[in-house]
């Protein structure tokens, strides 16, 4: 199997990133670079993949596992509470912004009707806390509520 690699060119507030086998990524790197004529010697670097998008927390296992885990009468504020400990869990500044945790359910098949409003009501039982503008952390009083609904699947830490 070839390697993985992905390249990210950020031109001010646009974005674009590719992942996939090296050789289609420094192949689309070339390309970009022709068309973009990049100056000043500055080259887009080819970035290491993270080991694997789904199992980044081996006591979590995969989204998909982990979102299975909760009881179907889970309610959507349930949902988006069990995706945004996934995703703080994932993070580097360990919490979640309302937008991810909603990609990863959509990713399953999960749609909500308002995840904002998902998130405000957590924030109303305290079972989340805002860190910053637009980003949150599932707070204690959270965890031991996702334990109560999905068991051994949240660790106590």
């Amino acid at each position: 199997m070839e390697p993985q690699a992905r390249v990210r060119l950020d031109l001010g507030q646009r974005a674009f990133e590719v992942e996939g086998s090296e050789s289609f990524v420094r192949e689309l790197v070339e390309r970009l670079e022709a068309v973009l004529q990049v100056e000043g010697g500055v080259e887009p670097q080819l970035a290491e993949p993270a080991a694997s998008p789904a199992p980044a927390s081996p006591a979590l296992g995969s989204f998909g596992e982990f979102v299975q885990r909760l009881p179907d009468s889970a309610t959507e504020v349930d949902r988006m509470l069990a995706a945004g400990f996934w995703v703080q869990r994932q993070s580097v500044d360990d919490a979640f912004a309302t937008a991810d945790a909603n990609r990863r359910l959509v990713e399953q098949g999960i749609k909500l009707g308002n995840p904002s409003q998902c998130v405000r009501q957590s924030l109303t039982a305290k079972r989340v806390f805002a860190v910053q503008r637009g980003r949150f952390r599932v707070s204690q009083v959270g965890r031991q509520y996702l334990r109560q609904l999905m068991g051994d699947a949240v660790p106590e830490a």
